[in-house]
């Protein structure tokens, strides 16, 4: 199956945040004992790099990992849950793509 140049421009502007990924798992080290660490949204934001407000979009899934802690349910985010979601979205990201429900056909 060959890949489109438009699918292969969107890969290439998610190189810097694979480089990151990996290079966060290098450092930390995937047994470490921080890699069980529970972290809030802007924590896990500032450590991936990323904006809260993509943390809050992919809380919007489901299948985001996530714990509700105390009597307010604030959400906390287990680091080694957020590094595994976030694997298995970039080894199946083909499989997941959403379908066009607005299109004519």
């Amino acid at each position: 199956m060959a890949i489109s140049e438009d699918v292969q421009n969107e890969l290439s502007q998610l190189q810097p945040y694979i480089d990151r990924y990996l290079e966060i798992c290098r450092v930390l080290g995937m047994d470490s004992a921080k890699y069980n660490r529970l972290m809030s949204i802007p924590a896990t934001a500032k450590l991936l790099g990323v904006a809260r407000e993509t943390i809050d979009l992919w809380l919007l899934d489901p299948g985001f990992p996530r714990i509700l802690v105390g009597n307010s349910h604030q959400v906390r985010l287990r680091q080694g849950d957020v590094f595994a979601y976030l694997k298995d979205k970039a080894v199946h990201w083909y499989k997941k793509i959403p379908s066009d429900d607005w299109s004519d056909e």
